[in-house]
């Protein structure tokens, strides 16, 4: 196998790429031959994100959605099937957050977390696998998360987001072997992405930044990750090296989740 340009010719659509993890993997993906739509809820980032891309690979395309509406994806998608006609690979990044029990979640947050984290993921796949099938091969890659499987107090809402994803995926590699599409997750553990970034300025003083710092280190065996850890593990599950590959939640969280305690 050519271990250069494993993706040349392809197109992919990444749901979430203006900033962050779905950033990584829209430049290697880009530098690996593809061309890349992928959609962004802030303009500003989602321009400069676009041009980044378009140096490298001149066909790509940024577009403005908030991915938490779901008339708002609708839309977005059907102009990247107008643009592109159609994509060979789909890969759903967006992710959101809210720490609390159940009980403390407002039915808002609730609805908002199961929109994008979950049902954005399914109307990308309905919108985009009828090209998949007509072309008799396709590969869907949804960005999952540790707590899908392993999780702590707090994350009542999110766990479940993340663990109807990696059910759904599983389903849906059944469903669609036959006719050549592959369904996959990434299930991240700790990664300095740039959210989790934002989360460490929080603590403007330095001894607390430290203190904060040291815990995510010994949170698992290895240090923690980063977004490119991410965007490797995207592009074997996106090419060829993975072709006997399918319905299957790869951990990428340095051990965490093989750690008793």
């Amino acid at each position: 196998m050519d271990y250069s340009k494993l993706l040349l010719g392809k197109k992919v659509f990444i749901s979430a790429a203006a900033r962050g993890m779905g950033k990584a993997i829209a430049i290697l993906f880009a530098k690996q031959g593809a061309a890349i739509a992928f959609g962004g809820r802030r303009a500003g980032m989602v321009k400069d994100t676009a041009e980044e891309l378009r140096a490298i690979a001149p066909d790509s395309r940024g577009y403005v959605v908030d991915l938490g509406k779901t008339e708002e994806v609708r839309g977005t998608v059907q102009r990247v099937l107008r643009d592109f006609g159609g994509i060979d690979i789909l890969v759903n990044t967006v992710g959101v957050n809210v720490h609390g029990s159940m009980h403390e979640c407002e039915e808002e947050t609730i609805e908002r977390l199961f929109l994008t984290n979950y049902y954005t993921g399914v109307v990308c796949a309905k919108a985009f696998l009828p090209h998949m099938l007509a072309v008799h091969k396709g590969n869907i890659i949804n960005i999952s998360s540790i707590h899908g499987s392993q999780t702590m107090p707090g994350f009542g809402v999110y766990a479940g987001t993340k663990g109807a994803v990696n059910a759904t995926a599983r389903a849906m590699a059944l469903d669609y072997a036959e006719q050549g599409i592959r369904v996959n997750n990434i299930a991240p553990g700790l990664i300095m992405s740039d959210s989790m970034m934002d989360e460490v300025r929080i603590h403007q003083d330095p001894q607390e930044r430290k203190e904060f710092m040291e815990m995510l280190e010994h949170m698992q065996p290895l240090l923690p990750g980063t977004m490119d850890d991410i965007a490797n593990a995207a592009l074997f599950l996106a090419s060829d090296m993975s072709a006997y590959v399918t319905g299957q939640t790869i951990m990428v969280d340095g051990g965490a989740s093989i750690q008793a305690h």
